[in-house]
């Protein structure tokens, strides 16, 4: 677990992309700080906590961020998004039985419109949450929801920024928030909410205090990006073959509340076809292994085998990546469902070496396990 967090934490704190240098306006130097508040309701099945989780949930973020502006890197090709680094504040119910949690995150904003005074943006965010007050046999029965203490973090958010004056922006935007371990501890339902999020966002130049820090400024820099036409993606087609394999940790429902876990590893081999610098279609054989499955099927092979398919959006060197697979044998079905989804980051650390995180679903939509490995691409 130690391993995976520290995995998690460097991944989000790397550098967001390479420095470029231009003579008519300089990249990397357009900074902004955020801040927005949040409040919504929670999407729960369960019975236990809904006492708990009745009056809903409200948070607070900052953030810091770069706006990006280089016309010759990738950036261009998804018109000029924002990304950084943010924290998290909630209050989600119930403090003795769900805990105040927090979490340090990386995100990415998305523009959908042309540059505009009103421009609607896309904020997925992805990071680890501390602080949760897990289930507990003998303390925290009725938490039926979390069974960590330490959980994935995702956020996303539909929004729009709009300009007020030269520095500040009024955001706001509705958005989905989901708490979850991938099943390496029980109980492990997760919790989902939805809401409203309401900010500012004020920008600055990171090269001010360099050129003029003076209290009366005789120079002033600007602090937003002038508008530069967004550049199409160029075409690539490119096939490529790579190899995967991950490890995993997963408990059952009778495991909840101690520390037992079991082994999962997942293997594929896929074809890639790379349409262009930001978009790629997958295909590939998986080959799975869970040693939890003995506790039910005592005389079965814990081995099973599938197939995916899917689509990579790449950007910078990592890929969003979103996968729908099925399985080869009946017994696997028997297992785990007629279906699997596998949304994943993967970080391209070389030309021919990667990394992912992912996670894989059983029987649709319920958490399977976390997949955390390495890849190769053969050519």
């Amino acid at each position: 677990m130690r391993g995976f967090l520290k995995w998690c934490i460097g991944l989000l704190f790397m550098s967001y992309g390479t420095l470029y240098a231009q003579d008519s306006e300089p990249t990397n130097q357009f900074r902004f700080f955020e801040i927005k508040g949040h409040s919504g309701a929670h999407l729960y099945t369960g019975e236990k906590l809904k006492e708990a989780l009745e009056n809903g949930y409200g948070a607070i973020e900052v953030r810091y961020g770069w706006q990006s502006n280089n016309p010759d890197a990738w950036q261009s090709y998804f018109a000029y998004p924002a990304y950084g680094i943010g924290w998290y504040s909630g209050f989600i119910g119930n403090p003795d039985l769900l805990g105040q949690p927090g979490a340090f995150y990386g995100f990415i904003s998305f523009p959908l419109l042309k540059p505009n005074r009103h421009q609607m943006v896309i904020e997925p965010a992805f990071g680890l949450s501390y602080d949760l007050n897990p289930y507990n046999p003998e303390t925290n029965i009725s938490n039926d929801a979390i069974g960590s203490r330490f959980n994935v973090y995702f956020n996303l958010n539909l929004g729009a920024k709009y300009r007020l004056n030269r520095e500040m922006d009024l955001i706001y935007g509705l958005d989905f928030t989901h708490f979850s371990n991938g099943r390496m501890f029980k109980p492990n339902a997760g919790l989902n909410m939805w809401g409203l999020n309401l900010g500012f966002r004020y920008h600055f130049n990171a090269q001010q205090k360099r050129v003029d820090n003076a209290e009366f400024p005789q120079q002033i820099l600007n602090v937003r990006p002038k508008p530069i036409p967004k550049q199409k993606a160029p075409s690539i087609r490119k096939s490529t073959i790579a190899v995967y394999g991950a490890g995993g940790l997963v408990q059952n429902d009778e495991n909840s509340g101690t520390t037992k876990q079991y082994v999962t590893v997942s293997t594929m081999a896929e074809y890639m076809y790379i349409l262009n610098a930001k978009s790629g279609f997958a295909v590939g054989l998986d080959a799975f292994y869970d040693s939890s499955l003995e506790k039910y099927f005592p005389n079965d092979n814990l081995y099973f085998f599938g197939f995916h398919g899917g689509y990579d959006l790449m950007f910078w060197k990592m890929a969003l990546r979103f996968q729908v697979g099925s399985y080869l044998h009946q017994r696997a079905r028997k297992y785990k469902g007629k279906f699997f989804i596998r949304p994943a980051l993967k970080f391209h650390a070389t030309e021919h070496l990667f990394a992912q995180i992912g996670l894989k679903t059983q029987d649709g939509f319920k958490a399977d396990w976390i997949e955390l490995g390495l890849g190769v691409r053969l050519w």
